[in-house]
C-alpha cells in the first residue's frame, strides 16, 4: 500500500510539477565548494538523472553560472526542481518549496572566512578590494551585515565585487586581482593567501521544488532526495523547512546598537549592610568637651 502511493506521488508531481515525464533540475550554487567547473556539471547530471529515475521518469541536470539566467529559467518554467545557493535565496525570494538542505562532511551549516595574501589582521584589510561568490546582486549586504554582522562601515572595504563561483573569487586574490576573498571554510587555498578571520558558519545549497507543490509531491521529493548520494562537496540531503534560508535573511538587517533599555533600582537596607559586622565608638573625656577659659 505504502508503495502504491509512492508511485502515485511521482506520478502526481511528473504531472504537476514539471509537466512533463523529464524533470529539469537547476544547479545554481556559486559558493559551494567544488574543485572545478567538470565536478560541478557532474553532479548537476547524477542529481538530475537521480530524481527522474526516482519519479518514474528521465530527468535532466542543468548548470547555471549567472543568476540572472537561473531567474530567467525558473520564471519560464524550464526548471521545476533545483539545487541553490540558501545565499540566493534569501534574498531573491520566489515561490519554491524546500525539500531538503545539503550536506558537507555530514554537516548541513558550514563556517567562512576572510582569505588574503599574507594573512593579518582585519584591521590591515581596511580599504582593500574585496570579492564574494555571487548572490544575486547584494554582495555588499551580505559581506557587511551577514557575514561581518555591521562591525565594520560601509566605506571600510575599497569595493565589493562578485566573483561566478568560490574557486573564481579565491584565483582572484590568488592572482592579485583582489585583495580579499569571502568564502566557505573547507578549500584549498591559492599559495601565498591564508584565512584571516572564521566567520560564523550559515547553511549550505538546498534543493527546492517550484511551482505548486502538494503534500504528496513534497513528500515523493523528499524520499527521492534522501536516497541521494553525491561526492565530497554535496554528499547528501537532510530533510529541512528552510529555516536556515531565513535565519540568512534575518542577518541582512544589523541589529541597532542599544544601551541599557532599563537601570534596576537600587534599594539599601540598613540591616544588610551592618549585618555580620561590628561597630565601635571611642569614648571621649567629657573634659575635652569643656572650653577652656580664657
Amino acid at each position: 500500500m505504502a508503495r502504491s502511493l509512492l508511485a502515485l506521488a511521482a506520478l502526481c508531481l511528473a504531472v504537476g510539477v514539471a509537466g512533463a515525464d523529464n524533470i529539469s533540475v537547476g544547479v545554481f550554487t556559486p559558493s559551494a565548494t567544488f574543485p572545478s567547473t567538470t565536478a560541478r556539471v557532474e553532479l548537476a547530471s547524477r542529481l538530475g538523472d537521480h530524481i527522474g529515475k526516482a519519479l518514474g521518469g528521465t530527468g535532466t541536470g542543468r548548470v547555471y553560472a549567472r543568476a540572472g539566467d537561473f531567474a530567467s529559467a525558473v520564471k519560464k518554467g524550464d526548471v521545476q526542481v533545483a539545487l541553490v545557493d540558501a545565499t540566493y535565496l534569501s534574498s531573491a525570494g520566489g515561490g519554491y518549496t524546500v525539500i531538503g538542505v545539503a550536506t558537507r562532511g555530514g554537516e548541513t551549516a558550514h563556517a567562512w572566512q576572510l582569505v588574503a595574501k599574507g594573512g593579518g589582521k582585519i584591521a590591515d584589510l581596511k580599504g582593500k578590494r574585496v570579492i564574494v561568490p555571487t548572490i544575486g546582486g547584494r554582495e555588499t549586504e551580505f559581506v557587511l551585515n551577514v557575514m561581518l554582522a555591521g562591525e565594520v562601515t560601509r566605506d571600510f572595504f575599497a569595493k565589493i565585487e562578485a566573483a561566478p563561483d568560490t574557486a573564481a573569487a579565491l584565483a582572484a586574490v590568488g592572482l592579485g586581482r583582489a585583495d580579499v576573498a569571502v568564502v566557505p571554510t573547507g578549500v584549498e587555498l591559492p599559495a601565498g593567501t591564508s584565512s584571516v578571520l572564521t566567520l560564523a558558519p550559515i547553511s549550505g545549497p538546498v534543493l527546492v521544488a517550484y511551482g505548486t507543490v502538494s503534500a504528496p509531491q513534497r513528500q515523493a521529493l523528499v524520499a527521492a532526495a534522501g536516497s541521494f548520494k553525491g561526492d565530497s562537496t554535496v554528499g547528501g540531503f537532510r530533510a529541512t523547512d528552510g529555516d536556515g534560508i531565513r535565519a540568512i535573511a534575518r542577518r541582512y538587517g544589523v541589529p541597532p546598537k542599544r544601551g541599557q533599555l532599563a537601570v534596576p533600582a537600587v534599594r539599601l537596607v540598613v540591616g544588610d549592610l551592618v549585618e555580620g559586622r561590628t561597630f565601635v565608638i571611642e569614648r571621649a573625656p567629657a573634659t575635652s568637651f569643656v572650653l577652656a577659659p580664657k
